[in-house]
């Protein structure tokens, strides 16, 4: 009985909070045409009970505007099921039995590992900490955590499993003191948060000097997403991160910047979505500290960066989509992670619906698991 009645209450909650959101929430400053207040609110309704949630990122998409149709975007659940679906139908195709490819991107050691072995240009990594013991690949020749933290003045440390800018250490040495995400701290700091978990150790590097024009506080990366079609990867879709405010870290918990990247001219679009929480969102055309504009912004690297995505995913074949974190440095992209469950989240509000592209993409993969029935 007391289950029904908070199934009753957090129902209602929800739909209270769904009023709230259409009638009240700050979106988009472009300019638009807008739905109407019961319309938006329809939608919105429409979308919790065929989803079981509601959709914080109404507004971030667009879909308050007349000409946006809801059926066109994915939410979360509905992407899950579908790349779940699909990787079903790859391991039939690829005449695997039932075994989990995730965990080889899911842990950023095992991916960076494995992609660094198959000659896949990834950040430089030392090795691996676990729970206060560092253990080094062979190109490194430092034995212990004590001669890393003491040699080295910038380093990388990321837990293994966590996202979004969770478990990620910047370590910086000046003279005779200790930094941990641009805060001064001591050595015996560093390490009581390394004794606990697994962390991957990587070397700092810089983004492109195109890139540092726009921020030069953290290392701006590129969001590219692939996905499986029946003849191999191909882009989705795509964004660039920025940080701002000195964050060390572009991720958007620091309160980055993310801007829809022209894949085909090389460049930035118009709008970068800032705040992309509830119920607040805003699309800013420049970036707050440097000043430049977005628009037509050339960004170096992008169709390579897209092809070094593709081959990588090649390699990954039992993945149906991944959401690829690329470092454009002076010399060319690397890979910073693999994601084998990215979010849509952003990228539908800066590249359109991306649920027809995937959905297509998931018939034509299960066709072809039929045709070889």
């Amino acid at each position: 009985m007391t289950n029904i009645f908070n199934k009753i209450k957090k129902n209602l909650y929800d739909q209270y909070k769904i009023l709230d959101y259409s009638l009240n929430s700050i979106y988009s400053n472009k300019s638009m045409a807008s739905k109407s207040k019961f319309r938006i609110y329809s939608e919105l309704i429409k979308w919790y009970f065929k989803f079981g949630e509601r959709n914080k990122m109404y507004f971030a998409w667009g879909l308050n505007e007349k000409d946006k149709l809801l059926s066109d975007y994915i939410s979360r659940k509905e992407f899950l099921k579908i790349k779940s679906k699909a990787e079903s139908y790859l391991l039939y195709l690829n005449k695997i039995s039932s075994l989990s490819y995730d965990v080889v991107t899911k842990d950023k050691f095992i991916a960076n590992s494995f992609l660094s072995a198959n000659n896949i240009p990834c950040i430089p990594h030392y090795g691996v900490v676990i729970r206060g013991k560092f253990y080094a690949t062979k190109n490194c020749d430092i034995a212990t955590l004590d001669l890393l933290l003491e040699k080295e003045e910038e380093l990388v440390f990321k837990d293994i499993t966590l996202e979004f800018s969770e478990g990620f250490i910047l370590y910086q040495k000046r003279d005779d003191y200790v930094f941990i995400n641009g805060k001064q701290n001591s050595l015996s700091d560093v390490k009581k948060i390394l004794n606990y978990g697994i962390w991957l150790v990587q070397r700092k590097i810089s983004s492109h000097k195109a890139l540092k024009m726009i921020n030069e506080s953290a290392l701006n990366t590129t969001r590219i997403v692939t996905i499986r079609d029946k003849n191999g990867p191909v882009y989705l879709t795509g964004f660039q991160a920025f940080a701002r405010d000195g964050a060390v870290t572009d991720s958007g918990s620091g309160g980055s910047i993310y801007v829809g990247l022209d894949v085909e001219n090389d460049c930035l679009k118009e709008y970068g979505l800032y705040n992309i929480g509830d119920p607040v969102c805003t699309f800013l055309t420049t970036h707050p500290d440097s000043g430049i504009t977005f628009k037509n912004y050339k960004i170096p690297f992008i169709k390579e960066a897209i092809k070094l995505c593709i081959k990588s995913h090649n390699l990954l074949y039992n993945n149906f989509i991944i959401g690829w974190d690329i470092a454009i440095t002076d010399e060319g992209p690397v890979i910073v992670e693999a994601n084998e469950k990215p979010s849509m989240k952003v990228v539908q509000s800066l590249d359109g619906g991306c649920r027809e592209k995937i959905l297509n993409c998931y018939k034509n993969i299960k066709s072809e698991g039929k045709r070889l029935t």
